[in-house]
């Protein structure tokens, strides 16, 4: 079985998308566990705030059978691809962590970039798993938050019942 890692974030219907997502994953993956929901601003445009959370499951799916899955529940709630980098989302679903896999293609990397950049995916990632080292930095989520500027960080826990 492979541990995976994926950041879910919605500023559209955020709570139902959020929520129904959740509830797909459960029961499509061993092992489910999320870490708390964050409410941040939207980055690079003027938009809704977004819900965002990590999960942590099991599976044995090849990584490629994996996005596509999680493609098919994007589209489920709603969204289309093609879209804008930076727009409003009703559900989007990244693979952060593939096991310890490295790998870079057309469509997918892992680890996903925005771990190193971006608070909204880093802050829930540690909060689920400090200590699980990013193969490319060889440090933990930890010691790489810690290297974030505090005073800058934009979180927001939200509670939502699931």
């Amino acid at each position: 079985m492979k541990q995976i890692f994926i950041g879910v974030g919605s500023n559209l219907d955020r709570e139902k998308n959020i929520i129904s997502c959740i509830n797909e994953l459960k029961k499509s993956y061993a092992s489910f566990s999320m870490s708390p929901i964050y409410e941040t601003s939207s980055m690079g445009f003027s938009g809704p705030n977004f819900y965002n959370l990590v999960c942590k499951f099991e599976t044995n799916e090849k990584l490629q059978d994996l996005k596509l899955n999680l493609s098919k529940i994007e589209m489920a709630h709603g969204r289309t691809h093609g879209e804008t980098k930076f727009s409003s989302r009703t559900l989007d679903i990244d693979i952060l962590y593939y096991d310890c896999m490295v790998m870079e293609t057309d469509n997918i990397t892992v680890p996903r970039d925005e771990i190193t950049r971006y608070d909204f995916v880093l802050r829930p990632l540690v909060d689920i798993a400090p200590n699980f080292i990013h193969p490319k930095e060889k440090l933990t989520n930890q010691e790489i938050l810690d290297t974030f500027d505090i005073e800058k960080l934009i979180i927001n826990t939200v509670k939502i019942k699931i």
